[in-house]
């Protein structure tokens, strides 16, 4: 805060909101619109009075003449924006002097104005009505714009020739409180109200004695031809003598304003900043309540003071420092909406594992603190039948079943796995736990029954939240292996131990850059080049050295880790893609991607990100997917690969045999490409059934436009053996093992020749 009140500080006092504060000036003006006083009359030398006469400059004659009619039509005094200062004709500047010794007061003008328009000639020349006239009163009408050419402030007095000379709207008001000051003429005067009469209509006795009487009469050019215009706040550019008027009907109504200035601006800032200050560190959403509050004030409150006193307040300063207020009430929800975003899962808005190390932070380890998870039994069974969304709802309706039963916050620690905390000696919680999945869940017209798997794991030390959830999953899974609902961690066997925590290590893994990708290359046996290769994800641990996938895998599928190392494996790969295919622009990439990704609806959007944002051609890329992932999660599989082959994505099915699906089956799939398991590629040489089992496979994957890749090749006589039976690629050891992106862009560059090396 101090440093928003310093920034706006040096805002305010290096004059840099003065524009600001002008314009919020002219709104108030507009908003607080209110009538002349009436005392004071403009007696205007128009078009039509230049146009009757017919001669410019007049005779003084005519002035006089006015000045008698004026007189005796009652005026209470009169005054002419009007230069007397040189001689006319004779006979017109002796009837002038003798009206001015019959009639007073009559104000005439002094002024005083540069010498010459020459910017380093400083004279100044001094203009007073001629000696002639010296019966009249004189008043000073000098009016300063400001640098931008607008009127805004006006002398009550102003210094001529060395003597303070009294201005003519303080001499027509009769009102010198304002001593020798300038002051702010009041703008919210509507100057389109002040009564204008016509010289040449006065002159002729056409405007009556009562519209006179009582008056204070202001003679001045008002024609276009004349000039004398200046620009004014609300109005813009009017006549010299309707700012007199102006000024003096302010005199009038006591409604000279004067400026508070900088300083009270400072003030009014600091107050701002340091009272929002003080909600914002205190409050969530009454942050903006508050920032509104000040904010009307701001606007809203130097319009009262300004209808009821005679002050302008600038409001700049403070308006700025409402708006710093607002961007930190602002940048605090955003702040909260962000960490409550980390403290809930995506899909269903559940607690999760953050939410959980957040709560943990608060508690008192000391007193015997244990974690219950509970997990629901066979997940993808029940998936398949109520769909990614239902077990989403069903997820979040069995939180709310535990939280109403146990009376405390219960989060979600891993896929279908929710947790509480609560002290060892309530062991009543688990068998109320228990009870409430003892009725069906009605899921989207569905009743849904559930049975499920709990793990307890004590609060040790200093336990971090992972470990503690890694825990609780880990006894859950004991429990389900040796057939009982419930289990409490023990400890265990040092491998079983290391698995607790080894996907703690695959997250800081991905982040340091032990985790990485290798590639095996795919050969294309039509051209007997390398045009495609798959990404394998690897893992180089600092203390275990390689840990092979298929120990790390299988365990970030079961805590849901699997999603995040996807995600790191695709972004990886694409960025890839652009260094390899600067050499071959036609090399594709291959990515395998879990059951847990293709059930996420999100999951086909965020591979469309990434391809945005590298720039990899959608065609270059295909998704691999096993049998079992689409059979597990029928429908939402289904939508995602429909999804990812709308947008161009080449999807393949990988392990094919070691399932249960058909190709009839895979015919009513978005597939491109088929992959063969190693298991009946390997024999196919020395084993006709295989032989016999691959070539169907492939002639009706080709009759059904996909592309076949043999997986597990091992010697160059199976690959002879593949071409012939017509398969598209071959993927294995002796085309090439799974190697850093350098060496396959050394390979990427050496076509192969199958037949030459068969």
């Amino acid at each position: 805060m101090i440093i928003a009140f310093v920034f706006v500080s040096a805002l305010i006092l290096s004059g840099v909101l003065e524009p600001i504060d002008h314009r919020l000036a002219d709104y108030r003006a507009q908003i607080l619109d209110r009538p002349p006083s009436g005392q004071i009359q403009i007696v205007e030398i128009d078009a039509k009075s230049i146009a009757a006469i017919k001669t410019w400059p007049w005779s003084r004659a005519y002035h006089a003449r006015l000045i008698r009619r004026l007189h005796d039509a009652g005026a209470s005094m009169i005054a002419f924006d009007v230069d007397f200062s040189a001689n006319a004709d004779a006979k017109g500047d002796e009837a002038l002097a003798r009206a001015l010794r019959d009639v007073e007061p009559v104000i005439l003008p002094v002024f005083e104005q540069r010498a010459s328009t020459d910017a380093n000639d400083l004279a100044t020349i001094r203009s007073r009505p001629m000696a002639s006239l010296a019966a009249s009163w004189v008043g000073g009408v000098n009016i300063m714009p400001e640098i931008d050419g607008v009127v805004r402030q006006f002398p009550a007095a102003t210094m001529i020739g060395g003597r303070i000379q009294p201005s003519m709207a303080t001499l027509l008001s009769d009102n010198g409180e304002m001593g020798d000051r300038e002051f702010i003429p009041d703008w919210s005067i509507n100057v389109k109200q002040i009564r204008r009469l016509s010289f040449i209509d006065v002159l002729n006795g056409k405007v009556p004695a009562s519209a006179i009487r009582g008056k204070r009469l202001i003679v001045g050019a008002t024609a276009i031809e004349l000039g004398d215009r200046y620009t004014i706040p609300r109005f813009g550019p009017v006549p010299g003598v309707v700012v007199q008027a102006l000024a003096a009907d302010s005199l009038i109504q006591h409604r000279a304003l004067s400026r508070l200035g900088a300083l009270p601006d400072v003030g009014f800032a600091a107050f701002i900043i340091l009272a929002l200050g003080a909600v914002i560190r205190s409050a969530g959403a009454r942050s903006f309540v508050a920032a509104a509050a000040g904010l009307f004030a701001v606007l809203a409150g130097p319009v009262a003071a300004q209808a009821y006193w005679p002050i302008s307040v600038d409001a700049a300063g403070p308006l700025v420092a409402c708006l710093v207020a607002v961007a930190a009430a602002l940048a605090v929800e955003v702040r909260k909406v962000r960490k409550m975003q980390l403290l809930r899962d995506p899909a269903t808005g559940l607690p999760n594992v953050e939410a959980l190390a957040a709560k943990l932070s608060e508690l008192d380890r000391s007193k015997g603190l244990v974690l219950t998870g509970i997990g629901i039994d066979r997940p993808e069974a029940i998936r398949s039948v109520i769909g990614n969304t239902g077990m989403d709802c069903l997820m979040k309706a069995a939180c709310a079943r535990l939280e109403r039963a146990l009376q405390t916050p219960v989060y979600l620690i891993a896929p279908e796995t929710l947790a509480w905390l609560s002290a060892e000696t309530e062991k009543e919680h688990v068998e109320r736990a228990e009870s409430q999945f003892c009725n069906a869940f009605e899921i989207s017209g569905q009743s849904v029954d559930v049975r499920c798997t709990m793990g307890v794991a004590s609060v040790l030390g200093d336990d971090n939240a992972h470990a503690l959830a890694e825990r609780s999953l880990i006894a859950i899974h004991l429990a389900r292996s040796s057939g009982t609902n419930r289990q409490t961690f023990q400890s265990i066997a040092p491998e079983v131990i290391r698995n607790l925590s080894i996907m703690g290590d695959l997250r800081r893994g991905i982040e340091n850059g032990e985790v990485f990708i290798a590639y095996q290359p795919k050969l294309n046996l039509r051209t007997a080049s390398i045009d495609q290769a798959e990404a394998l994800v690897r893992w180089r641990h600092p203390v275990d050295g390689m840990i092979p996938p298929d120990r790390f895998i299988p365990l970030a599928e079961e805590t849901g880790e699997i999603r995040h190392l996807t995600r790191f494996v695709l972004g990886q790969a694409m960025r890839d893609w652009r260094q390899l295919s600067a050499g071959n622009p036609a090399i594709g990439l291959s990515i395998n991607a879990s059951t847990a990704d293709i059930a996420e609806p999100q999951f086909a959007d965020e591979v469309f990100r990434m391809l945005s944002e590298t720039g990899v051609d959608p065609g270059r890329l295909t998704i691999e997917i096993t049998e079992s992932a689409i059979l597990k999660s029928q429908d939402a599989a289904l939508k995602v690969l429909g999804e990812l082959k709308q947008h161009g994505i080449r999807l393949s099915i990988d392990d094919y045999g070691t399932g249960q699906s058909t190709l009839s089956y895979i015919k009513k799939l978005p597939v491109d490409e088929l992959k063969i398991d190693k298991m009946f590629v390997t024999s196919i040489t020395a084993n006709e059934a295989d032989q016999i089992m691959v070539r169907s496979t492939i002639d009706l994957a080709h009759e059904l436009g996909l592309q076949v890749v043999a997986e597990g090749v091992e010697d160059w006589d199976t690959v002879a053996a593949l071409d012939a039976l017509g398969c598209d690629y071959a993927q294995g050891y002796v085309i090439g093992k799974a190697m850093p992106i350098e060496e396959l862009l050394r390979q990427n560059l050496r076509p192969i020749s199958a037949r030459k090396a068969a």
